[in-house]
């Protein structure tokens, strides 16, 4: 996973702590305990294999080798590797979801967002005077 906008710090959540609230922040987050709440992160998510997330989860990137219980916005991409499960509706440009991996809900394809350069191409020319 690239690192876009975040502080090039990872947060963790170890495997032997359980946490309700809510989690917002710029920064990468790891997540091998139980979470009960709402994660919206400006950077990537990884639930480990000991992770289980009981929450809405918006993030760039989403890799889920545990369990998340709740709708998932990545912004970017989404991995259900093979002992990871899904259960919720899921929204990202590129959705993997590996033999193995259990998904119960509804997907939706998000369309990448027009960069400024494409946008100012294909858009009125500037027309000297």
């Amino acid at each position: 996973m690239e690192r876009g906008r975040t502080t090039g710090s990872t947060s963790l959540l170890c495997k032997k702590v359980n946490i309700t609230g809510e989690i917002q922040g710029n920064e990468d987050l790891h997540v091998e305990g139980h979470f009960k709440g709402s994660i919206k992160i400006t950077g990537n998510i990884f639930i480990g294999p000991t992770g289980v997330v009981d929450a809405d989860v918006e993030a760039e990137n989403i890799i889920i080798q545990g369990k998340i219980n709740g709708n998932v916005l990545a912004r970017q991409r989404l991995e259900i590797q093979s002992l990871g499960q899904l259960i919720g509706d899921c929204s990202a440009q590129s959705i993997d979801i590996r033999q193995g991996a259990i998904f119960e809900g509804h997907s939706n394809m998000l369309r990448p967002a027009a960069s400024p350069a494409a946008s100012t191409q294909s858009g009125t020319k500037a027309h000297p005077q």
